[in-house]
């Protein structure tokens, strides 16, 4: 359920939609072969950088109101990291740099607390932000041991017919398991 709640958290990532495509399901279909392939690289980057208790989601979101709609597929991570959340996000940097990871300046206008750790990194078509130290929810802290993981692809939004067509491509929604 905290994956879920990790992939929405990352929704506004969605800008725009290409024009209606002609093949909607096996445009997002490879989108979505991509996030997966690119979402079990992390799972083995971060069980590589000793966080082994995580869990990963795919999900499809409604991406562009009518007149003209559209689909996403996107992925999360969530992933436990102890009392030290800087360590294992100094962790998970160093595997991202060794496998083509490469970071951006997305937070540099953002005040970032130095105990909780945040980033944005790109590889070919695929944005990943991290974020760590969990949340403030009715003024209680939450999962402030974990780093949650956001997973998208550049213009993820596929336009599609009108009328509620994101119920046909919901059976693309799974949990995404390592690599054997």
């Amino acid at each position: 359920m905290a994956v879920v709640a990790i992939v929405g958290l990352f929704s506004f990532l969605s800008a725009g939609c290409s024009p209606t495509s002609s093949a909607p399901r096996v445009e997002l279909e490879q989108k979505a072969a991509a996030i997966d392939s690119a979402t079990q690289d992390l799972l083995e980057a971060l069980d590589v950088a000793g966080l082994h208790e995580s869990s990963a989601r795919g999900v499809v979101d409604v991406c562009q109101s009518e007149p003209a709609p559209g689909v996403s597929y996107r992925a999360g991570i969530g992933v436990k990291v102890g009392d030290d959340p800087v360590a294992g996000f100094d962790a998970l940097v160093k595997q991202l740099d060794a496998t083509g990871w490469q970071p951006t300046d997305a937070y540099r206008d953002v005040e970032i607390d130095p105990g909780a750790p945040a980033g944005r990194f790109t590889r070919d078509d695929i944005t990943l932000d991290i974020k760590t130290g969990g949340a403030v929810v009715g003024g209680e802290s939450q999962g402030a041991d974990e780093m949650a993981l956001g997973i998208t692809i550049a213009d993820d939004c596929v336009r599609v017919p009108d009328g509620g067509y994101v119920t046909e491509v919901k059976d693309l929604e799974k949990d995404i398991l390592p690599r054997e």
